[in-house]
């Protein structure tokens, strides 16, 4: 397979996955620019949480270079969470922190666009959570790991299995 030249991005980190050979392909894999970018491009990726994990992730994503994000989180912003939470200010206390969280990180990074919704996990019917290439959590609560965890396995018996990743830290659990 013939080396190419890739032009450097801001997603660096996705450039090691997608732009090389490696040890957790298959040999059919071919890496390349265009994969990087049609992952970019059209893969619909959920955020679960707009806390203190959830906001990173936002960022993360939107700095990799995915342009298709929401995020679901049915809590507001309280005075607390304003040490932790980056994307919250004073003046935001009381608003949902799914739609402040998607507004902050779209007015700071060019070409996102990130759809809140302000609501209970449960609240979404499981088509919801099926029209998603990824899944990443940013929760503290056991109980909500632990419904998407139920969500995700139930793709397990659909032909189209999504890519599901579970981004989640048990700290927040440790410290609660």
């Amino acid at each position: 397979m013939a080396e190419t030249t890739v032009q450097p991005s801001r997603s660096r980190d996705l450039d090691k996955l997608l732009l090389r050979p490696g040890n957790l392909v298959g040999p059919r894999f071919e890496p390349g620019t265009e994969l990087r970018d049609n992952l970019q491009e059209f893969a619909k990726v959920l955020v679960v949480g707009a806390g203190g994990l959830g906001c990173e992730l936002l960022k993360d994503l939107a700095l990799t270079g995915f342009r298709n994000l929401e995020v679901i989180d049915m809590d507001r912003i309280e005075v607390t969470n304003l040490n932790c939470q980056f994307l919250f200010r004073l003046e935001d206390v009381g608003k949902p922190k799914a739609e402040v969280a998607a507004k902050r990180v779209m007015e700071r990074i060019s070409g996102v666009d990130i759809k809140p919704h302000f609501c209970r996990i449960e609240e979404k019917d499981i088509d919801f959570y099926n029209d998603f290439s990824i899944i990443a959590l940013g929760l503290d609560s056991i109980e909500a790991r632990s419904y998407i965890n139920t969500v995700a396995c139930s793709f397990l018996g659909v032909c189209c299995i999504p890519l599901v990743a579970f981004i989640c830290s048990f700290a927040c659990c440790l410290v609660k």
